[in-house]
């Protein structure tokens, strides 16, 4: 390690990654620090790509299951799963991809990486301490922190049980449980409570609020709440967690009903999935004026903290947590570091997916957040039960809601629940970032047969409805 560095990034995830890159490619001098086992942060070791790699199989082996709606006829429907096979190919593609990310820091040669950890000692020095057991004290011009966010651990009785699993462990996990209990029915506990109800465990979820998926587009939670129940999991909303006791045999968790009666489940293993909480532990804040709460970081719209040269992005600043958003903000940031003003992303345009089973994308704002911004808006709407892609692929059950203003047209938001709708918020996105209209989405010429036919088609619909 050097001395002095231009740039100090703490972590090393999808915000701090790129952004070391990009100050890097500039000539400047960067401290990339990651606490964790490589880069990639909690999205490539413990989030989004872990548990995608387990759906894949899921997914695989449901498609089998329906083999025969499709007329093939296999010798048997029952198939062996080999949870090791599963869990060796995960980590072999988690290996591939931190092993390449490595591989591509080498191109930056003013780019030095610490796998340890960095703290804070005033606004302008910090002690860096890297797994290997060197410690240093460096200094910096500038700092970024980007060190993501950690499960959030709710304070329930007995929730240190070795059978209570959080989001990152529970990937983990040497078998498949007989029976899961899952706590929280926000985008992790229904793809998680999908994936494993897929491999044969017994699901159950309970959630505190009134209903699945949070701030989620309320007529798709609700209709993929039904594809859940129907699959056999059973969803249980206006819960309280009383506390969690353990038997010889499983767990007793022990909640309120939504009718105020006290009732218990037994399982053998619970997965917390009550959300995740910025990450800011150990980095030494409070030698410094940087501020913090509950939401993590407090920046202005500059991503600057309260300490002009220091500056925070990705989860540690709170909602949105998507891997995409943290390194969207951290590419920016880093360009208007180096003079080039470019505008931050505006979340109006933040898109994402909830890989359930069909999956939700969602692009831009929700009719509850036009609501709350006095938008007149209207919806364009279409079903994908008359849906030829849909109908051959039999997942004709979803809809998509295009929301539009009345006078101009613009679209403003794009939801979809139907088998697809991650590739379909690739166009989504581009259309409500460019602010596109009704008319230019009607004019465009789909392929056919494909999901997207199904922008075009609402478009017209919806002009046609207007005249």
């Amino acid at each position: 390690m050097k001395q002095y560095y231009d740039f100090l990034v703490i972590g090393g995830g999808p915000a701090g990654t790129p952004t070391a890159m990009a100050l890097a490619s500039a000539g400047k001098q960067v401290l990339l620090v990651e606490n964790g086992r490589g880069l990639g942060g909690t999205c490539l070791f413990e989030g989004c790509i872990p548990s995608k790699i387990l759906r894949e199989s899921a997914r695989r082996l449901r498609e089998l299951r329906e083999s025969m709606d499709f007329g093939l006829c296999l010798p048997t429907q029952d198939v062996h799963i080999d949870w090791y096979a599963i869990q060796e190919r995960k980590r072999a593609i988690l290996q591939q991809r931190s092993t390449a990310a490595m591989q591509h820091l080498q191109q930056f040669p003013s780019l030095e990486l610490v796998l340890g950890s960095a703290k804070l000692l005033d606004n302008k020095h910090a002690n860096i301490s890297s797994h290997a057991g060197e410690i240093q004290n460096i200094e910096f011009d500038k700092a970024i922190i980007a060190t993501g966010s950690t499960p959030t651990r709710p304070p329930i009785k007995g929730i240190d049980h070795p059978r209570v699993l959080d989001s990152d462990a529970i990937l983990d996990i040497d078998h498949i449980p007989k029976k899961l209990l899952i706590i929280g029915a926000g985008p992790i506990g229904v793809e998680l409570g999908q994936i494993f109800n897929t491999f044969g465990s017994e699901v159950s979820i309970l959630e505190a609020g009134s209903h699945i998926l949070g701030p989620v587009d309320q007529e798709l939670a609700k209709r993929l709440k039904q594809q859940i129940s129907s699959d056999g999991i059973n969803i249980s909303t206006n819960c309280q967690i009383s506390g969690i006791l353990t038997t010889g045999g499983g767990v007793f968790v022990e909640y309120k009903n939504d009718e105020g009666e006290s009732t218990h489940l037994l399982t053998e293993t619970v997965l917390l999935a009550t959300g995740r909480q910025p990450n800011i532990e150990g980095l030494g804040l409070e030698n410094t004026e940087v501020q913090h709460g509950i939401h993590g970081i407090e920046v202005n719209s500059q991503l600057q903290t309260s300490e002009a040269n220091i500056y925070a992005v990705g989860d540690v600043i709170g909602q949105p947590m998507f891997a995409h958003w943290a390194t969207a903000q951290g590419v920016a940031l880093a360009k208007n570091l180096l003079g080039k003003a470019v505008p931050l992303p505006d979340k109006n345009s933040n898109s994402a997916v909830i890989f359930s089973e069909p999956e939700i994308g969602m692009v831009g704002m929700a009719e509850a957040q036009a609501v709350d911004a006095d938008i007149e808006y209207d919806v364009a709407r279409y079903d994908f039960a008359q849906d030829a892609r849909a109908q051959i692929a039999g997942r004709d059950n979803g809809i998509l809601k295009i929301l539009y203003e009345k006078q101009s047209h613009k679209l403003i938001g794009v939801h979809a629940l139907v088998k697809g709708a991650d590739d379909l918020m690739g166009e989504a996105a581009l259309a409500v970032k460019a602010g596109l209209t009704l008319e230019a989405l009607a004019g465009a010429i789909h392929p056919h047969p494909t999901l997207t036919e199904s922008f075009g088609v609402a478009a017209r619909v919806a002009l046609a409805a207007n005249k």
